[in-house]
């Protein structure tokens, strides 16, 4: 039988000779490769090779370059406020295959600037340009980019975890930049650290891929995102915040742009986990190396699987252990106490097994006899513990049941309470709406009389006109013709007597 111990220690050994196979050169292959080479030389949408540029005004020709950015010594820095660069030219063959790569570094600490995660980041755009905000000074509210966007946003920031988040939108709402809120995320350190990183975005329709490196290791891997036929290639660019408070500084060295997958997105080194790396590595045995080639990248992607598989297994005997966490310990120490003594008792079983075998017959039986009283002790132990147990599981179920009793009557009282509230506020309903009744049974009374008054009202002022004429006017008219015949009767008997 092997021990535990030697068998990690073969296990030990076969992984070094896995690592001393893996990194032995195959020279038949070496000239294959430098027949790649040229292959994985950087496209022209790539950014200019900084070293060779003067100034800023260099860029000009095939790149934006927005509000705060300068230029020194082959570094591109964003050390102050917001700045951003984005490629005039868009990534073509967006829907097919590409990889991009950008190399930055951070002049940061974790003691000085780990407090501006709300406000210092670091992002790579990838976005269709006909769906978002326009690209310009004024949208530059989210780390140098804008709020609103189709496509997807790597941003390098501390804000609850210091790495990389990534999120996608689609240009209709705007994204709070938190963990919750973004597709996938890694850890790593990029504060304190003297070198750069390289972060590489890859996409194949063909693989059905969609992935995230970190350095050569592997950060975000999908077969879910797959880009439509119709859409408009990406447009893409690198925008930065820096805090006016803050000291940190981004430098972006490199950014370099495939049209078709490299063999460094295709070979991933290590599998990043809470900015830890996990390293597996596979022994190959090839019975001619010179007619059969394995590339390197098949052995590391298989082994990306394993440790696919090996994390996904590792969480779920977590999720396990935490389900079964809740079982009494005391039972748990006695069954592995009983397992120790039964493994005892089996090798002393053999080895009396094998005396007898032998003829020796100075095994003595007393042994036996103790050791069988000590397992009869610890079983009379194990059922008082199941005693207790059982014990327990009683009182608790008694109290759940007292419980839901008590639960169940305080809500029949507040089921009473609420049927009577409701029907005393329907019984209020009800009174109110029989006064709004006879309310309104006053008013069409009160409206009818109305207008009947007023229709009495219009015919006595038909019938007084006639009796005004008849009685006013016309003895009036009267009284004035009689009064003329008069006057006139009188002066005519005035004219005569005179006359005489």
């Amino acid at each position: 039988m092997i021990s535990k111990g030697m068998f990690i220690f073969f296990l030990w050994l076969s992984n070094i000779f896995g690592v001393g196979l893996a990194i032995i050169p195959n020279v038949d292959n070496i000239d294959r490769s430098n027949s790649n080479s040229q292959h994985n030389e950087p496209g022209h949408l790539s950014l200019p090779n900084l070293l060779h540029a003067n100034n800023i005004n260099d860029l000009d020709l095939t790149w934006d370059v927005l509000s705060n950015v300068k230029l020194d010594t082959g570094r591109l820095i964003i050390d102050n406020n917001n700045g951003a660069v984005w490629s005039k030219a868009h990534l073509a063959n967006t829907v097919d295959e590409w990889t991009i790569e950008m190399v930055f570094r951070s002049s940061g600490t974790s003691k000085k600037d780990l407090a501006f995660g709300d406000t210092n980041g670091l992002a790579l755009w990838l976005i269709d340009s006909s769906n978002s905000l326009p690209i310009n000074v004024k949208n530059v509210d989210n780390f140098g980019g804008p709020s609103q966007f189709d496509g997807f946003q790597f941003l390098v920031n501390t804000r609850e975890k210091r790495g990389l988040k990534i999120f996608n939108n689609d240009g209709t709402k705007t994204l709070g930049n938190t963990i919750d809120q973004s597709i996938g995320d890694c850890s790593f350190n990029y504060l304190d650290s003297l070198v750069p990183f390289t972060m590489r975005v890859s996409y194949s329709k063909r693989r059905k891929w969609f992935k995230v490196q970190i350095d050569n290791n592997l950060c975000f891997k999908t077969d879910q995102i797959i880009l439509p036929n119709d859409l408009n290639d990406f447009m893409f660019g690198i925008t930065g915040n820096i805090s006016p408070s803050s000291q940190e500084a981004f430098e972006i060295l490199k950014l370099d742009v495939w049209t078709h997958l490299t063999e460094d997105a295709i070979d991933d080194h290590a599998l990043m986990s809470d900015g830890h790396l996990k390293i597996e590595y596979k022994t190959v045995t090839a019975d001619d190396p010179k007619d059969t080639y394995i590339p390197p990248s098949k052995i590391r992607e298989s082994l990306m699987e394993r440790n696919r598989k090996h994390r996904e297994e590792i969480l779920r005997q977590q999720r396990e252990a935490q389900q079964e966490g809740n079982k009494d310990n005391k039972i748990d120490m006695l069954l592995n106490d009983i397992s120790f003594k039964l493994e005892n008792l089996e090798l002393r079983l053999s080895s009396m097994d094998s005396s007898v075998g032998s003829g020796d017959t100075s095994y003595d039986t007393k042994v036996l006899g103790a050791q069988l009283k000590d397992i009869t002790a610890i079983q009379a132990q194990q059922q008082e513990a199941l005693f207790n147990l059982q014990q327990g599981y009683d009182k608790f179920k008694t109290t759940l049941g007292h419980q839901y009793t008590e639960l169940l009557q305080a809500v029949s009282k507040l089921n009473e309470k609420v049927i009577g509230e409701v029907r005393e506020h329907q019984y209020s309903t009800e009174e109110l709406s029989k006064k709004v009744d006879l309310l309104m049974s006053n008013h069409k009374e009160v409206a009818y009389q109305y207008q009947n008054g007023n229709n009495d009202f219009k015919n006595n002022d038909s019938d007084l006109l006639p009796s005004i004429i008849r009685w006013v006017l016309i003895p009036v008219v009267v009284g004035i013709i009689l009064l003329t015949i008069v006057v006139y009767r009188l002066r005519h008997d005035i004219k005569h007597s005179k006359l005489l």
